[in-house]
C-alpha cells in the first residue's frame, strides 16, 4: 500500500522541513507542505509523524556480517546482521569481500553477493585487494562495471592472508586512479606492530591480556600507515578513505595530508567516540576488543572535538559481533577474536553524542550516518536522501525518546551490546525500506532476503577532488 508520513519534520540537507511525504510503491513520490486526502489512493495508510524526525534511511557504511567459519564465524550472519541494523534505522549496509586466490576480483565479489542472500535491507560491497598481480587493472574494470567501485586493503593482518605489501601500493593506486576508483585502508603500520611484538614472549608463555591491546597496537602505528599510504596516493592524486580512525595521532595524520593536497575521507566509530582503555580490564575486557583497540579518554576526546569541528566525514560500526563464549576463549588479547556489535544502538547513540540542539543534531547525524556514506560510495541520490524520486528508505525518529541501553534492549545475536548501561535520547521509532516497513517501535517486521545488492557509481569524491 502507499503510505503517507503525515506531519513529519524532515531531516534535509537545508535543515528541517515540516511537510507530508508521500510514498507510492518502492519511491518518493511527493513532498508538500500538506497534501490533500482526497488525492490519496484507496488503502493509503497514513502515519502520524508529528514531533518525530523523517531521516533519509541510515548507511552504515562499514560492517562484518557473516565473517569466518564454523565456531570461528561471527554470531551475527547477514540475517541476523541486517535485522540489527534494521532495528535501528538501517536501510543500508556496505561490508566487503575477499580476494579469493584463483579467482577474479569479481569472482569473489559475486561469492560474497551469494552469502548474502539473507539479507534484509540493501547492501554494497567493497572488493579486499590483498595480492597485486598481472591482470589486475582488467579485473578492476570488469568490477566496476559491476557495480563495485570501492577497494579495500589492509596495511597489517599478515597472519590472516589480508596483508598488501606496500611495494605494491604504487601500482594499485596508479590503476585506481586512472579509474576513479575509491580505496578503504585499515590503517596500522605492520612493521611498527611486529618489532613491538617481537619483545614479547611466545604465545605459549605469559600471554598478553586484553589490557596490552592497545600497547601491541599503538596509535603511532595507526598515525604512520595513515602517512605512508597517503604520500603514496599523494603522487597519484588519488583520494583515500580511512576506516576507523581511532586516535588523535591518526586524525593528526589525516589533517597533515589534507593540508599537502590529499583529499581523505575519515571514517570513525561509535566506540571509539564512546569507551576508552579502561574498559579492557578486568574479567569483561574480551568483550572490548576490537582493532584497532580502544585508546585514552585524550583520543577520545581528541576524535570529539574532530566530530564537531566536521574534520570526520563518516561514522560507520564496523559492527563484527562475537559471543561473549567466543571472546572469553582465550586470555590472550593476540587470539581474542576481534570486533564488537553495534549497528542496532548507532543512530541513537550519536544523536545522544553530538552537540547542539535537535536540529544540529539531524543535520549532523543525516550527514555522517546517510548522506555523506551514500555521496562517497556512488549511491547518491538514490540512497541518502528525501528527494522525489528516489528510493523510498527512511528512518522515523523520536528526538524525545530517552532510555539505557540494557541487555532488554540487545539487537545482536552475539547477546552483549557493549554499550549497555549507557543513556540515550532519540531513537528510531519506525524504518522504511522501499516502501515496506520493515521495524516499528523495537519490532522487526521485515522478511528474510529482502535486501537487493546495489551497483555503485563513482564515487562522488572525485567529482569535489578534481575541482579542488
Amino acid at each position: 500500500m502507499d503510505l503517507l508520513l503525515r506531519r513529519g519534520n524532515l531531516v534535509l540537507e537545508s535543515g528541517i522541513a515540516a511537510a507530508d511525504l508521500l510514498i507510492r510503491g518502492e519511491t518518493i513520490a511527493r513532498i508538500a507542505p500538506s497534501l490533500d486526502s482526497a488525492t490519496l489512493s484507496p488503502g493509503t495508510r497514513v502515519i502520524d509523524c508529528a514531533g518525530l524526525l523523517v531521516f533519509p534511511g541510515f548507511i552504515d557504511a562499514h560492517t562484518h556480517f557473516g565473517l569466518g567459519e564454523g565456531a570461528g564465524c561471527t554470531a551475527d550472519g547477514f540475517y541476523e546482521g541486517s535485522a540489527a541494523a534494521a532495528l535501528g534505522g538501517v536501510t543500508t549496509f556496505i561490508d566487503f569481500a575477499d580476494q579469493i586466490p584463483g579467482k577474479t576480483l569479481l569472482q569473489g565479489a559475486e561469492i560474497r553477493i551469494g552469502e548474502a542472500a539473507d539479507a534484509v535491507v540493501d547492501f554494497a560491497l567493497h572488493q579486499g585487494v590483498y595480492q597485486f598481480h598481472k591482470g589486475i587493472g582488467e579485473e578492476l574494470d570488469e568490477l566496476a562495471r559491476a557495480g563495485v567501485t570501492a577497494l579495500k586493503i589492509f596495511t597489517t593482518y599478515k597472519n590472516f592472508g589480508v596483508f598488501l605489501d606496500p611495494g605494491a601500493w604504487e601500482s594499485l593506486f596508479s590503476l585506481c586512479s586512472e579509474r576513479h576508483l575509491l580505496v578503504a585502508i585499515h590503517a596500522e603500520d605492520d612493521e611498527i606492530i611486529e618489532k613491538i611484538a617481537e619483545a614479547l614472549p611466545p604465545m605459549s608463555q605469559s600471554a598478553p591480556g586484553p589490557g596490552m591491546h592497545p600497547f601491541l597496537r599503538p596509535a603511532r602505528a595507526e598515525a604512520s600507515a595513515i602517512m605512508k599510504t597517503g604520500l603514496v596516493a599523494l603522487r597519484h592524486q588519488l583520494p583515500l578513505y580511512f576506516v576507523h580512525v581511532s586516535s588523535a595521532a591518526g586524525m593528526e595524520s589525516v589533517r597533515d595530508l589534507r593540508r599537502r593536497g590529499l583529499k581523505v575521507i575519515a571514517e570513525t566509530t561509535p566506540h571509539y567516540l564512546l569507551l576508552t582503555e579502561e574498559r579492557l580490564a578486568g574479567e569483561d575486557g574480551p568483550l572490548f576488543l576490537m582493532t584497532p583497540p580502544l585508546r585514552s579518554p585524550a583520543d577520545r576526546s581528541a576524535l570529539l572535538e574532530a566530530l564537531a569541528s566536521g574534520e570526520i566525514d563518516v561514522v560507520a560500526t564496523d559492527h563484527c559481533s562475537y559471543t561473549p563464549e567466543q571472546k572469553k576463549a582465550s586470555a590472550d588479547c593476540r587470539a581474542i577474536p576481534a570486533g564488537i556489535p553495534g549497528t542496532g544502538e548507532a543512530a541513537s547513540l550519536l544523536f545522544t553524542l553530538l552537540p547542539g540542539d535537535i536540529e544540529d543534531k539531524a543535520k549532523a547525524l543525516a550527514a555522517l550516518f546517510s548522506r555523506n556514506p551514500a555521496r562517497i560510495f556512488g549511491l547518491s541520490p538514490k540512497k541518502g536522501s528525501l528527494e522525489v524520486g528516489t528510493d523510498a528508505d527512511i528512518a522515523i525518529f523520536d528526538p524525545a525518546a530517552s532510555g539505557i541501553i540494557s541487555k532488554a534492549s540487545i539487537r545482536t545475536a552475539a547477546g552483549y551490546s557493549p554499550y549497555e548501561g549507557l543513556a540515550y535520547r532519540g531513537a528510531p521509532v519506525m524504518t522504511i525500506l522501499r516502501g515496506w516497513v520493515i521495524a516499528e517501535r523495537g519490532t522487526f517486521t521485515g522478511r528474510r532476503g529482502s535486501g537487493r545488492v546495489l551497483a555503485c557509481g563513482e564515487s562522488g569524491i572525485f567529482e569535489r577532488h578534481q575541482g579542488d
